[in-house]
């Protein structure tokens, strides 16, 4: 038989040899082991799960009359991303400080540094390598938080936290592109119907004071190709503000709606100095009416400018507060956070085990090299006397 060939009976006669000493290098270990697990704190697991509702946007499936293809293009177009932006700020910096202040967790970590940042810093670096987790699943878009701590209340009021604060964050801090929208269209609507009630006081009242003089047929038709094109160019105002908003300056869209806003603007002036080849006759008859007649004339335009751009205003303010509420996300809790029954660390029945298994193979290395070197021991002198 070869020398070099694996022998279990003589594997056998050094353990039974040497089983005194792995017996008492065993039975260490394992007690070591189990003091080891049970003086050890606790870990404790709460977790939750929930979906982004609205993480699938689209376009706003109704078609509202009085929208541009540019404002409805503007109002809902783009993919949104509310749950990955959810994680990322979950796990942002501001996010987890405010969590460390809330439930002190400097002091939990037992870190004594007087330099508040570097406290916060190793603070952070525990929060996130220690305490939580926050995974996203891209196929089915479940978002997971959970925390470990040595307390099973503060593990689920920590994420109970971090739930709410998301949710506040998502309400109050989120400026999306239709809560932008919508307010700009709403402080413009809140202005046009300001002054469409007031314009129709002041048509009242001219009326009751000068026993409703009527205005000629002619002169009213002119009066609305007129008001069209200054409505024309008020609608055209709003876009390129609009745009301004959600364009960079030099966007082409910009600048083809200023080139269309100064075109209207030339219009308009040249229509009211005369000057120009659609200049209306019923600037010279105005001009020639009675003076009351020319007030109410140009109350009347006022009046129907202004209904013309509340026309077009309020569909798309009504489009702009549909696209706030489809692009606030908000959280559907598919598991809410509760103390949990059973710890999550140490496992003690497995860690005596493989404490066991790994104390005995070690006692047999043992045993092993210590009969080499007493079966080598002519070999080991003649090393010494070389050396």
């Amino acid at each position: 038989m070869d020398k070099h060939e694996f022998d279990f009976f003589e594997l056998l006669r050094i353990v039974v040899i040497n089983r005194k000493f792995i017996i008492i290098f065993v039975a260490v270990v394992s007690i070591g082991a189990v003091i080891y697990s049970l003086l050890t704190p606790q870990i404790w697991q709460s977790s939750a799960s929930f979906y982004v509702v609205g993480d699938q946007a689209s376009g706003l499936p109704i078609n509202l009359e009085g929208l541009s293809g540019f404002t409805s293009q503007l109002l809902g177009s783009s993919t949104s991303q509310n749950a990955i932006n959810s994680v990322s700020a979950m796990g942002s910096r501001s996010f987890s400080e405010d969590v460390i202040r809330h439930f002190r967790l400097i002091s939990y970590y037992e870190i004594s540094d007087q330099d508040s940042l570097m406290a916060m810093d190793k603070a952070l670096k525990n929060l996130r390598t220690k305490t939580m987790s926050i995974e996203h699943s891209v196929d089915t878009g479940l978002v997971n938080v959970s925390a470990e701590t040595k307390d099973k209340k503060l593990s689920r009021d920590i994420v109970d936290y971090y739930l709410k604060h998301l949710e506040r964050y998502n309400r109050e801090q989120k400026l999306t592109k239709g809560k932008m929208n919508r307010e700009f269209l709403e402080g413009r609507v809140q202005e046009t119907k300001t002054a469409i009630d007031s314009l129709l006081i002041a048509v009242k009242n001219f009326q009751t004071r000068h026993n409703a003089i009527d205005i000629e047929t002619q002169t009213a038709s002119l009066i609305t190709s007129y008001s069209d094109v200054i409505a024309t160019k008020m609608q055209t105002d709003i876009e390129l503000e609009l745009a301004r908003k959600n364009y960079a300056p030099d966007s082409p869209l910009i600048g083809d709606l200023k080139a269309r806003s100064d075109a209207l603007a030339k219009q308009i002036r040249e229509l009211e100095a005369g000057g120009g080849a659609l200049k209306p006759r019923y600037l010279i008859d105005i001009a020639s009416l009675p003076d009351l007649g020319t007030q109410f004339a140009q109350l009347k335009m006022n009046l129907e400018i202004q209904t013309k751009v509340y026309e077009f205003l309020y569909p798309q303010y009504e489009a702009a507060r549909l696209e706030e509420l489809r692009d606030m996300p908000t959280l559907d809790i598919l598991d809410t956070p509760r103390e949990a029954g059973m710890r999550v660390r140490p496992k003690r029945a497995m860690l005596c085990v493989i404490a066991f298994a790994l104390a005995l193979v070690a006692a047999i290395v043992i045993a092993l090299i210590k009969n080499a070197f007493e079966a080598n021991k002519e070999r080991l002198r003649e090393i010494k006397k070389e050396l």
